[in-house]
């Protein structure tokens, strides 16, 4: 069963978010004040980092990379580091809320 991840910092004025689910196949989702602008499939339980670019709509437009780190089979966290202007800052993690399962009550409801 897969996880959730979101990870988020703010940069030249605009929001920067990372999605990640986790599973037999990891979907990544890179957004850009609330719009995605990246997307990537990784397959497999190999350790690996997978990265994806973007530009900001500022003026003159910015590019970025973020590098999101994958952890393999045996386990670890994710995590996100923003490359941007000659930077590497890391992008705090956000807290995501599991979704419950349906109790047996809600069956009859």
């Amino acid at each position: 069963m897969g996880r959730e991840y979101h990870f988020h910092c703010e940069h030249a004025g605009c929001s920067v978010t990372v999605d990640l689910r986790t599973g037999g196949t990891r979907e990544l989702d890179l957004l850009v004040d609330g719009k995605e602008v990246a997307a990537a499939r990784v397959s497999g339980y190999r350790a690996r980092t997978a990265v994806m670019s973007a530009l900001l709509p500022t003026d003159p437009p910015r590019g970025i990379e973020v590098e999101v780190a994958l952890p393999g089979a045996l386990g670890g966290e994710p995590s996100s580091t923003l490359v941007a202007d000659g930077e590497r800052r890391p992008m705090p993690a956000r807290e995501v809320p599991r979704r419950s399962r349906p109790t047996e009550a809600s069956w009859y409801s």
